[in-house]
């Protein structure tokens, strides 16, 4: 009996991807809302700073942050300014 090689990989390689890509797949974290006012002095490094998570990265929130928030001169914050921060819940 001769095996058909090309075809039996394909049999395999397929539902091989598929849990691959199912084993892979991170669901998306739940994020909590924070609402903060800046102050003189504060960057929006410095607010991200205070409500992070362990499961926050810095340049990741600081980046998403200015994003939601229109900012696209950090510089230019000013006191009193409404930030809303998202960061990961923590487990």
């Amino acid at each position: 009996m001769k095996i058909n090689w090309r075809k039996l990989m394909t049999t395999l390689a397929i539902p091989a991807a598929i849990a691959a890509g199912v084993y892979a797949y991170e669901p998306p974290a739940e994020l909590i809302e924070y609402r903060t006012e800046a102050e003189q002095g504060d960057t929006i490094w410095s607010l991200c700073a205070r409500v992070a998570s362990d499961y926050d990265n810095m340049q990741e929130l600081v980046y998403r942050t200015m994003q939601e928030n229109h900012i696209s001169d950090p510089g230019e914050l000013q006191p009193g300014q409404l930030i809303v921060i998202h960061v990961r819940r923590m487990v």
